[in-house]
């Protein structure tokens, strides 16, 4: 037997349109995209919208449109200079649904504390002197998205790196 489904309702056809299908895959080539921003893209190219999701259904089902993939790996590549909160706020401006960001940012929580010491470190090296100092370092990890009560164990000096 065939282990192919032939349900209709897993079936989907590759799109007739060859400029889009061309289209859609360049784009999946370079990188992974959120679907939102892959339909976007291809919208932006002026091909139509029952094509483009019909593009987009296609391409998931082949495996190359993976919403899951790109949360993963845009949180291990944005976890490296930012905190969760940050992470999670750039995935969910481009459009990832929530339950993919909530489940790629949960390995990031628990090296926050790391993350946060590891760049306080190189930027500053030091505890602050000044409340001057002090205002700067917090504003500087704030803005990179780390909790503040991260923020005041690392300026503190009294979090430990493991």
């Amino acid at each position: 037997m065939d282990s192919l489904n032939t349900d209709a309702a897993f079936v989907v056809t590759k799109p007739e349109n060859k400029a889009l299908v061309t289209a859609a895959l360049r784009l999946l080539a370079r990188r992974d995209y959120p679907r939102a921003e892959f339909i976007k893209k291809l919208d932006a190219a002026e091909f139509d919208k029952e094509e483009i999701e019909a593009a987009a259904d296609w391409c998931h089902a082949q495996g190359f449109l993976n919403e899951t993939r790109f949360a993963e790996s845009t949180s291990r590549r944005l976890g490296a200079k930012y905190g969760t909160q940050r992470v999670a706020h750039t995935m969910r401006q481009k459009g990832v649904a929530e339950d993919h960001v909530t489940a790629a940012i949960s390995t990031l929580k628990e090296s926050e504390p790391d993350r946060a010491s590891a760049l306080w470190t190189r930027k500053f090296g030091r505890v602050a002197e000044s409340a001057d100092e002090k205002s700067k370092q917090i504003r500087y990890l704030q803005s990179r998205g780390f909790s503040f009560a991260i923020i005041k164990q690392v300026i503190a000096g009294t979090f430990e790196p493991q």
